[in-house]
């Protein structure tokens, strides 16, 4: 295997890790949106906010690097 699909391969992998995380959080604070009293927009906390956008930058960064598999050239 080539280096470069070798890196790219990792990229993928942390790229679903990111976007696990992303819909993890975005499913936690829906879910406590609709069945908590005490939620409100100023309990969101920053590391959340930084998991959910991790997760769709990892949305776009999986299509762009699965695309960039598709096109690479084959080595003997």
């Amino acid at each position: 295997m080539h280096q470069s699909n070798f890196l790219k391969w990792v990229l993928l992998a942390i790229c679903l890790i990111a976007i696990l995380a992303g819909v993890f959080q975005i499913g936690k604070l829906v879910g406590l949106a609709l069945y908590s009293n005490d939620f409100s927009i100023t309990s969101i906390k920053i590391w959340q906010v930084g998991l959910i956008s991790s997760g769709i930058w990892g949305v776009f960064e999986f299509v762009r690097t699965m695309k960039k598999l598709k096109v690479s050239p084959k080595y003997n």
